[in-house]
């Protein structure tokens, strides 16, 4: 018997929402990274054109900071949260997919 058109409709969209609510954190925590990355060469540049001994001290100090200290994301300190949490959410799908596929069939 096939499904009304409707109730396709709201599969794919639930579909879509649990793609969306999987891959998020992971754009997310690049698009921080990436205004980090501004950020360190907005003060990489104003280190080199400032004149004040006191400022261009604290903005080393403030280098050395950020480069001791990088900026990440972790789920349970275990499980990074970047570009690559889509990825491999989608490829453990599909492994337990093909398991599955193997016992059912």
């Amino acid at each position: 018997m096939q499904e009304p058109m409707g109730a396709m409709v709201v599969t794919c969209v639930e579909n879509v929402h649990v793609a969306l609510l999987t891959t998020l954190p992971g754009i997310i925590g690049a698009m921080i990274q990436s205004h980090v990355d501004r950020m360190k060469l907005a003060l990489a540049t104003g280190l080199y054109l400032s004149t004040d001994v006191t400022e261009i001290a604290d903005v080393k100090r403030f280098l050395e900071f950020i480069a001791l200290r990088p900026f990440e994301m972790r789920i349970l300190r275990l499980i990074p949260v970047d570009m690559n949490l889509p990825v491999g959410v989608l490829s453990l799908c599909i492994t337990y997919l093909i398991v599955l596929a193997q016992f059912h069939g």
